[in-house]
């Protein structure tokens, strides 16, 4: 009996100490890409492309902004050069239209090349935009230990579609960033009248609130079946993960030339109000 008692505390010594000892990872720096983040809408306040590029693994800080870029985006109804309002950030101008049905192509030439090459390009197309008869917000105190739900009532078009849902609270995001927007296809409702389909969530215990008289606001955007691959993909790799049994975070493919990260696309927004009784 003591011996096994000896066996087992001489095992659990190793044990110790094997988990405490510091091991170094050599992580190589990888080449360094191209991020381009152009999700551009028909609105005004959609009319913003971030040029960055990737940082090395330990590096602290935002990634760093890729400036004195030439960016211009050429259509059939159309040509604009971004100017740089900010390091990184190139604005369209005020006259830029989206038509349904046109494509569209972002071209980007850099100062210094990124990747082995300094010019960049990307094409989308433009669709028409969803007819959103109303939206409803609700509470479920039994869904995810207390949630919010967004009520989604319009004829959906016969046509294959895809969409892209934000939420604002009195003029404020709720959902403000990627990891947070809604992105699905039509695929189950092709067709239908949804009346009634939920098609966000806003959890409780993620610090969301909703009270009596609040004004939502919901964004209904359609977008091309390749950007709601792209949200669902990034959204995946932003997840919490189990960093002993999951894959290591990959690069989400976009469609931005010469294997640049990013997504580039022009789609049409229609808004919806309603009252949180």
């Amino acid at each position: 009996m003591s011996k096994l008692l000896n066996i087992s505390l001489l095992f659990g010594l190793m044990l110790l100490f094997a988990c405490t000892e510091r091991i170094d990872l050599d992580l190589e720096n990888g080449d360094t890409k191209l991020v381009v983040e152009a999700f551009l809408t028909d609105q005004p306040d959609g009319r913003i492309v971030h040029i960055t590029k990737t940082a090395p693994y330990y590096a602290s800080g935002l990634t760093p902004a890729v400036e004195g870029a030439t960016v211009s985006i050429v259509s059939e109804n159309g040509q604009w050069t971004l100017s740089e309002v900010k390091p990184g950030e190139y604005a369209l101008p005020d006259n830029f239209t989206a038509v349904a049905g046109f494509k569209y192509r972002l071209n980007i030439q850099l100062k210094e090349a990124i990747g082995g090459y300094t010019d960049y390009t990307a094409v989308t197309k433009m669709q028409p935009a969803a007819v959103v008869d109303s939206v409803k917000l609700e509470y479920d105190p039994d869904a995810f230990k207390g949630s919010y739900k967004f009520l989604w009532y319009m004829q959906d078009p016969v046509d294959s579609n895809n969409y892209l849902i934000k939420a604002y609270r009195n003029g404020q995001p709720l959902t403000d960033s990627l990891s947070t927007w809604s992105a699905f296809e039509d695929r189950y409702f092709n067709g239908n009248y949804t009346n009634g389909l939920v098609v966000m969530w806003l959890f409780e215990n993620r610090g969301i609130k909703i009270n009596k008289g609040d004004t939502l606001k919901v964004e209904t955007g359609v977008i091309t079946k390749g950007f709601t691959e792209y949200v669902g993909f990034m959204q995946q790799q932003l997840a919490p993960q189990n960093p002993l049994f999951s894959p290591p975070p990959a690069n989400v493919e976009g469609n931005i030339s010469h294997g640049a990260l990013g997504y580039f696309v022009i789609y049409p927004v229609v808004s919806n109000l309603t009252i949180y009784q």
